[in-house]
């Protein structure tokens, strides 16, 4: 993307690096939990990413589409990096939902 490299696990549609960051992925495999220096939270049913480091992402009633990203502490620089990270997280998230739900 861009001028940054991601590189993918053999048979998985997770990273393994995106750019000079390793990704750091569950045990079995079927969800990311870091990018580099961000942690990666889900929600209680480990279904959508409620934050992306200092990043907590708010969703539609229905949950479904990601509608407002708040910055946790007042002061702190929004990088490049991170907006790359947000973006390719909630990017990788819509694909897995849509193949879950065009396999129905």
């Amino acid at each position: 993307m861009g001028g940054v490299e991601i590189t993918y696990r053999r048979w998985s549609t997770l990273p393994r690096t995106v750019g000079q960051w390793s990704c750091e992925a569950s045990k079995h495999g079927t969800r990311l939990l870091r990018i580099g220096p961000y942690e990666l939270k889900y929600d209680r049913h480990g279904n959508r990413v409620q934050a992306v480091g200092p990043l907590e992402i708010f969703y539609d009633r229905l949950g479904s589409r990601p509608i407002r990203v708040r910055l946790h502490g007042e002061g702190e620089p929004l990088s490049d990096e991170l907006l790359l990270v947000l973006f390719l997280v909630l990017f990788w998230q819509k694909q897995a939902w849509d193949a879950h739900y065009a396999n129905r």
